[in-house]
């Protein structure tokens, strides 16, 4: 079947902080008629332009319902709904919804060591599953890339700014491959109007590679004359604990997190990507200057 861009789009997960971006990029583009997908008791008002459907997400007839006429469906649900997209994938399937990305958006799970971390299982499982329905003619991508720079900055991924603390895990100096939220969302829109080369496969995204030590260097630079509390950690033990936790079923609120520290920070976890597909995407990345200025924009008037 000939591939051509996809107009008719349903995205789910408008709300939360990736999607949200995607969405406002979807929309600048003025290329696609978008659907969003609210729970029943979400929100049904959004931007002028985008058409609001409130589902039932543990109802198949009304996903599918919501589905129909779709062309393709972009989910950006957080972590702890990753799973729940299995019903998703399959009423977009009924519907005959023909490109599905799925929300994965984070380190490269083509990675083995990486894979193997029990956090991302689900994404794994909705991997799996995806490849399954390739064989049957269901399009998808996959699209990786790194943590999130702009919002891992203002939370606290990186390091603790406000509170002048670092934890720099296996001696922060490996790089790691990150991407801007507002750089993600042109990577949807591209996947979306460049089918052919995007389909059934993984897609590699970055601004930038950077290790942690250069990030709390410069976030360091706008505190002159303060001390920061710094400390070593070592990511193994990191994991072994979480490891350890999941098996006594008592897993608490750092022990998955943990594990996503291993990915981005470890050396062999294939978190500096080797080969991206930033020309195909349209993704022009970031220089060192460009990474000093987002920095300077988020805490240099702190």
């Amino acid at each position: 079947m000939p591939y051509q861009t996809y107009k008719k789009i349903a995205l789910v997960g408008a709300t939360g902080n990736l999607g949200a971006v995607v969405l406002q990029e979807l929309l600048a583009s003025n290329l696609f008629e978008i659907t969003v997908l609210t729970r029943t008791s979400g929100t049904s008002t959004g931007p002028p332009g985008v058409k609001y459907i409130k589902v039932d997400f543990d109802s198949f007839d009304s996903l599918v319902t919501a589905l129909e006429g779709q062309e393709a469906l972009v989910s950006t649900v957080a972590s702890a709904a990753v799973q729940a997209q299995k019903l998703l994938i399959d009423a977009a399937v009924k519907a005959g919804v023909k490109r599905i990305i799925p929300s994965e958006f984070g380190c490269d799970l083509h990675n083995v060591k990486t894979r193997d971390l029990p956090v991302y299982a689900a994404k794994v499982e909705i991997e799996n599953y995806l490849s399954e329905l390739a064989v049957k003619g269901v399009s998808y991508t996959l699209v990786y890339t790194g943590p999130f720079l702009d919002w891992g900055l203002r939370n606290g991924t990186f390091f603790n700014f406000k509170g002048r603390k670092a934890e720099l895990y296996d001696g922060g100096d490996q790089l790691f491959s990150t991407s801007r939220l507002s750089t993600i969302g042109k990577a949807v829109r591209r996947i979306l109007t460049h089918p052919p080369e995007t389909a059934d496969r993984a897609v590699w995204v970055k601004d930038i590679d950077v290790s942690q030590k250069q990030l709390l260097k410069l976030a360091q630079a706008l505190t002159p004359g303060e001390e920061w509390e710094v400390k070593e950690v070592d990511t193994a033990e990191l994991e072994k604990q979480a490891r350890e936790e999941i098996q006594k079923k008592n897993i608490g609120p750092t022990t998955m997190l943990n594990l996503i520290r291993r990915a981005i920070y470890a050396p062999g976890y294939g978190n500096k990507f080797q080969r991206v597909h930033n020309s195909v995407l349209g993704i022009r990345g970031m220089t060192e200057p460009d990474l000093e200025e987002l920095v300077l924009s988020i805490f240099g008037t702190k």
